[in-house]
């Protein structure tokens, strides 16, 4: 029976850790695939990730590549620094908050370079997503958004946008906005940068689908042609851009010097994704976005990823793993211990496997207890001790009384062979005190 309950506990345990094991590698298949991340993260290594971009740079020993999840006026560069700001949305674009341009502004007077680059739309459904298109444009027949990406994900980067602007202490890094402080101040893009963002109608329909167009640009060292997946183009209103890329004479990506800087502004992503490195890689055009710089800094917060102290971030940090570990050992050596003997049971229990239990009662037994540590010539002074100490209590009894009951019961202690008989002694000394 007991090596029964043995090997029921091993398979407990056992399926336990084959339990936990299939729980961990699923979690791992879904992170490594990165479809839970946002379009266009750095994290993500599906088509719609630029993981590839950002692994590829890293393996180069010429540059250093991170990631950035605390997009905030804290926020250092250091010099010679290319900020990615990937997969915006078009529909936040109109007003930014004040506290990520200023981030912005310090990235480029301090001669640094931002990329920034914009979901790619297709179809306009949402009005309200981007903003609102003046009376003429709005009588052209201008689509609907795409819902595929921008959507989907516009909520979260909302999210984030207001995350960025709260006063939270130093160091502690939270993706939830607080409701107290909201927004803050708005800026126009338009007004700030001298660049906006408008959506027309170029990608070609075909079998009710939207085709890819080609971007072509007369620069030297950048290909003459890049495919083109969305229906957002910029509309400039300071001479300081420079177009970069256009189709049909507007500007799909721009570009200007600011401060000690510049801002390169792209109205799509798709060239940046895993799937483009794949399928069409332009290695000119990338180079030429890094801008010759040796730090690259990916940015996650804008995408509604920010670091947040855990649990297991913690154990890691302090190396409490190895207290745990202990801890995980010393459980499975109690369930051992449980389950098997190490020292074999007496005979006379594992005779019949069950515990024996005596068929006596415990009268019995108390008088199997007196015989083992009382001789019988010991009985009666044993018992007139204790009546002695019962007699103070009891003043019914009287003093007389009391001595020959004593008397009685150390009769014969000098010389054990002419004891009378205990028990006849025992009545005695009960008759003389039931006459009290």
């Amino acid at each position: 029976m007991h090596k029964n309950k043995a090997i029921a506990g091993i398979v407990m345990v056992l399926l336990l850790l084959l339990f936990g094991f299939g729980v961990t590698h699923l979690f791992i298949l879904r992170f490594e695939s990165g479809d839970v991340y946002p379009a266009y993260s750095s994290l993500r290594s599906d088509p719609l990730g630029t993981r590839a971009l950002y692994e590829s740079l890293a393996n180069l020993d010429t540059v250093a590549v991170q990631r950035n999840y605390d997009l905030r006026q804290s926020i250092t560069f250091e010099p010679q620094t290319t900020f990615f700001y990937l997969g915006a949305s078009a529909g936040d674009f109109d007003s930014v908050p004040e506290a990520i341009i200023e981030v912005f502004d310090r990235l480029t007077q301090s001669g640094g370079r931002l990329v920034l680059t914009f979901l790619p739309v297709t179809k306009k459904h949402d009005q309200k997503a981007l903003k609102k298109q003046d009376p003429v444009q709005e009588k052209v027949g201008t689509g609907e958004k795409d819902d595929s990406l921008d959507k989907a994900n516009a909520d979260k980067r909302r999210s984030a946008d207001r995350a960025q602007t709260n006063n939270e202490s130093p160091g502690v890094k939270s993706g939830r906005p607080s409701k107290k402080d909201g927004p803050g101040p708005m800026i126009s893009i338009k007004k700030h940068w001298g660049l906006d963002i408008e959506f027309k109608e170029i990608l070609p329909v075909k079998d009710d689908k939207r085709q890819a167009i080609e971007a072509a640009s007369s620069r030297r060292g950048l290909p003459s042609f890049i495919s083109w997946h969305s229906n957002l183009y910029f509309e400039l209103y300071d001479d300081a851009w420079q177009t970069v890329y256009s189709f049909d004479g507007l500007p799909l990506i721009v570009e200007r010097s600011y401060g000690k800087g510049s801002i390169v502004a792209c109205a799509d992503s798709y060239f940046m994704s895993n799937e483009a490195l794949l399928a069409e890689r332009h290695t000119g055009l990338l180079v030429w976005l890094i801008g010759g710089h040796a730090n690259l800094v990916f940015d996650e917060a804008h995408l509604g990823l920010f670091e947040q102290p855990s649990v297991a971030q913690l154990i890691r940090h302090y190396r409490f793993y190895w207290f745990f570990a202990a801890l995980a050992a010393l459980a499975l050596l109690y369930v051992w211990k449980c389950a098997i003997y190490f020292i074999p049971p007496p005979t006379e229990i594992s005779l019949n496997g069950a515990d024996v239990v005596s068929e006596k009662d415990y009268i019995q037994g108390l008088i199997a207890l007196l015989r083992r540590n009382f001789a019988g010539n010991q009985i009666l002074q044993v018992c007139a001790r204790e009546w002695e100490q019962t007699f103070k209590k009891n003043q019914r009894i009287r003093p007389a009384t009391v001595e020959r009951v004593i008397g009685l019961a150390e009769t014969g202690l000098t010389d054990s062979k002419q004891r009378k008989d205990p028990v006849e002694e025992y009545r005695k000394i009960s008759k003389l005190i039931a006459e009290e």
